[in-house]
């Protein structure tokens, strides 16, 4: 079983990329091998199908041959505006077309969030699942998220223990999962 995991946020440091460093140390622990690409670091252009189709540029390329090697993608998801960030939506796209070369069906899919905010991301995980169920992603029902997270979070990770032991269920689920489908 392998993983590609990525934070959706473009921001150095950002909540978000921190939570997902948390839940690869998790899937590690359980021997699933990861992935981790730095989407900022791709740099990945503006999708404009009528260039990027015939020449996609070498990190998207590689982009799409990670999803393709993965059994699963684990994305940290910030929310913008009750939404996923834009950034992500083109990453998305791009990496969907063309629709027969789409890498992402059959990968299964799981999300995480964090935020400052009260809501925990739930407006963009429920949107940024309807896109990957649309493209053929097994999406693991539900959610991690974080609330409140710069209260939630320290160099050490997350405080709450309850919230530990949340994401520590969360990430069972997901292994269960990419058994289940990489049989």
């Amino acid at each position: 079983m392998k993983v590609l995991a990525f934070s959706g946020s473009l921001r150095t440091g950002s909540w978000n990329e921190q939570l997902l460093a948390i839940a690869v140390k998790g899937l590690l622990a359980r021997g699933v091998e990861v992935d981790a690409w730095n989407f900022k670091a791709a740099n990945i252009p503006v999708y404009d199908p009528d260039t990027s189709d015939a020449n996609p540029p070498a990190a998207m390329v590689d982009f799409k041959a990670r999803v393709r090697g993965a059994t699963g993608l684990l994305i940290a998801c910030p929310e913008y505006n009750y939404s996923y960030p834009g950034a992500l939506k083109n990453l998305i796209d791009f990496a969907s077309r063309p629709p027969e070369q789409n890498p992402f069906k059959g990968r299964v899919s799981a999300q995480l969030g964090a935020t400052n905010g009260p809501g925990g991301t739930l407006q963009a995980q429920v949107m940024l699942r309807h896109v990957l169920s649309a493209l053929g992603c097994h999406t693991l029902p539900g959610a991690f998220t974080v609330s409140r997270v710069s209260e939630a979070l320290d160099a050490q990770g997350l405080k709450d223990e309850r919230q530990k032991k949340n994401l520590d269920g969360f990430l069972d689920r997901f292994v269960d999962e990419l058994k289940l489908r990489s049989r």
